[in-house]
């Protein structure tokens, strides 16, 4: 399980995520050029079929994770980024990924289970129970965790 910080770490990381996206907007006005923000448009969403039903954002900010969710830190180094969402009833995590165990954040034991695929990338596989590894190996997608936004506990989704 993720470590117990408390609420206040949800808090700052909600914090942290305002001022990057004000120094970004920031940046942009000096450029008179808008940032890219996060699609409200499904058709334009990170997944075709999003289980959670979360609205996702992409957080570059390594630390953060490493702050409440080790075990999904080397995952999210090694490319860069992880995903945070939101929904009506729960908070997620979301660590890119293949569907493949040795890209499963613990082997799934701390609660990153669900695996969606990019969009577009559910066209390569008729289900994940039939799909082989080589195709495994080609469709990117990320590991999900359900995120308890009060003690940061992470479990399945």
């Amino acid at each position: 399980m993720g470590t117990q910080l408390g609420p206040g770490v949800m808090y700052i990381l909600s914090q942290l995520m305002q001022k990057k996206l004000a120094e970004t907007q920031a940046a942009a006005e000096e450029t008179e050029t808008l940032p890219q923000m996060p699609a409200e448009n499904p058709e334009e969403s990170f997944f075709a079929a999003d289980e959670t039903g979360a609205s996702w954002h992409r957080e570059t900010d390594l630390e953060l994770l490493k702050q409440f969710c080790r075990e999904g830190y080397g995952q999210a180094a090694r490319y860069g980024h992880f995903l945070i969402g939101t929904s009506e009833e729960r908070n997620y995590i979301a660590v890119p990924g293949r569907f493949l165990l040795e890209e499963q954040p613990a082997g799934g034991r701390t609660g990153f289970t669900l695996w969606q695929p990019l969009r577009g990338g559910e066209e390569l596989y008729n289900g994940l129970d039939d799909m082989d590894e080589a195709t495994a190996r080609l469709v990117y997608g990320y590991w999900i965790a359900a995120l308890d936004s009060r003690t940061l506990e992470i479990s399945e989704a």
